[in-house]
């Protein structure tokens, strides 16, 4: 059975490449942490034009942290469909559909983006997308859970809208999001209007006959401005996930607790690398449930008894809400043959609930203000050379957490513990391409 579903493959393999004349790359990386080693095989066929980007891109696992129930067949390694998809642009590249699974990609460059965290999550999607010099516009639709999910009782979606102005290199756009206990909403994706609009014409305490019943949906907004010239790539970024206006019209009634998060960060390209300098914050119950679900990919923290880890939950910044983090960087490429790359990154995370709704309506604004807290140094460098049909790669992280956040499973939330980690994974890899 191994070796007929072995030459399926490649015979699936060979004549993909040769109907779509696309590109095919192997790989292979190996990590080991001085206490294991584990192993990603990647196979990828790509084709990108002008107007039509066909991507498969499948990465074989060879750790335990998804048990799969063929993996014999794939030499005790599990795999995941990391990119798949399509994009049709139209001939002056003003309009785009795109659809299949992929990254979810914000629209600043950033290893602390907002609405979309900088890990790499990829979902289920269907885009569509409007640019010309002047502006640009962006619709998507994304499945987080299915409907038949095993593990979830609910399915669970989002959709996500982004409206911007450009002024040669200077960009700015509003963004907003909603996340809903549905499959799918008619109204969200294909209404240019912002999310409010199309919320507040369908609550069920409208007297109108359009009006509809247990839609608890949870959205968020914000705004980007970035600017990008050959010497220097300026961004910020907010995000509002609710706010205190109480504080301004009504200072007698109740403070709720602002939920916000800003990110901010400049790299500077000379001739001898580009130098980045990166930062963001997210105060307390920003991302958890409110009026409706989390801004999580799942509803629930653990499946089975396996706990989800926070940082691949969060649809956003990627530490979530109560952290604040800094991250200076350092990238040099010589010729396209060869870069090095170095970063030093300071990370000081609170206690965080992704999925239960712990905020009080009262007290006001809370950020990083426990007694402990998860603070974490972390050093990378990383080297490529590349070849005209071959890549080698090598990178490092050391460094140091202290009071190592840990998940409370009576309380549902990630606190601080006492437990300190260190940290020293190496990892190489290359890649073959054809």
């Amino acid at each position: 059975m191994l070796k007929k579903r072995t030459l399926i493959m490649v015979i699936c393999l060979f004549f993909t490449c040769l109907v779509f004349a696309v590109n095919f790359e192997i790989g292979f990386q190996g990590f080991y942490d001085f206490e294991e080693f584990n192993d990603r095989i990647g196979v990828k066929i790509y084709h990108l034009a002008p107007n039509f980007d066909f991507v498969a891109d499948i990465g074989f696992y060879s750790d335990d942290k998804y048990s799969f129930y063929e993996s014999d067949y794939y030499f005790d390694h599990y795999f995941l469909i990391e990119n798949g998809y399509i994009t049709f642009r139209s001939f002056n590249n003003n309009i785009k559909f795109s659809s299949g699974i992929k990254d979810l990609q914000d629209e600043i460059n950033s290893p602390y983006s907002l609405f979309f965290s900088s890990e790499k999550i990829s979902q289920p999607y269907l885009e569509l997308g409007y640019e010309d010099e002047h502006m640009f516009y962006d619709t998507r639709w994304i499945q987080l859970t299915s409907p038949s999910n095993k593990h979830f009782t609910e399915p669970k979606s989002m959709n996500y809208k982004t409206y911007g102005l450009k002024f040669g290199d200077f960009r700015f756009g509003y963004q907003d999001a909603v996340v809903y206990n549905r499959e799918f909403d008619f109204f969200y994706l294909f209404n240019p209007l912002p999310v409010y609009f199309s919320q507040e014409i369908r609550a069920s305490g409208n007297t109108m006959p359009w009006a509809e019943e247990g839609k608890n949906d949870n959205s968020l907004m914000g705004f980007f401005i970035d600017y990008d010239k050959p010497t220097y790539y300026f961004y910020s970024q907010l995000l509002f996930d609710d706010f205190n206006t109480n504080r301004f019209f009504y200072p007698e009634r109740t403070q709720n607790p602002d939920k916000i998060a800003f990110s901010s960060g400049m790299t500077f390209k000379t001739k001898a690398g580009n130098f980045g300098l990166h930062g963001a914050l997210a105060t307390q119950y920003t991302f958890e449930p409110g009026g409706g679900p989390s801004y999580t990919v799942y509803p629930l923290n653990k499946y089975y008894d396996k706990i989800i880890n926070y940082k691949e939950n969060y649809i956003g910044y990627k530490y979530g809400e109560n952290a604040a983090s800094i991250l200076v960087d350092y990238l040099y490429t010589y010729n396209n043959r060869f870069d090095i790359y170095s970063s030093f990154e300071t990370v000081f995370s609170g206690s965080k609930s992704p999925t239960k709704n712990i905020a009080p309506l009262v007290e006001g604004t809370h950020f990083l203000d426990e007694d402990t807290l998860e603070k974490s140094f972390i050093y990378t460098i990383s080297a490529n050379l590349y070849f005209k049909f071959f890549e080698l790669n090598l990178s490092a992280n050391l460094g140091k957490i202290f009071n190592e956040l840990i998940y409370d499973d009576t309380n549902d939330c990630f606190v601080p513990s006492q437990t300190d980690k260190d940290l020293l994974n190496v990892d190489v890899g290359f890649k073959v391409k054809f």
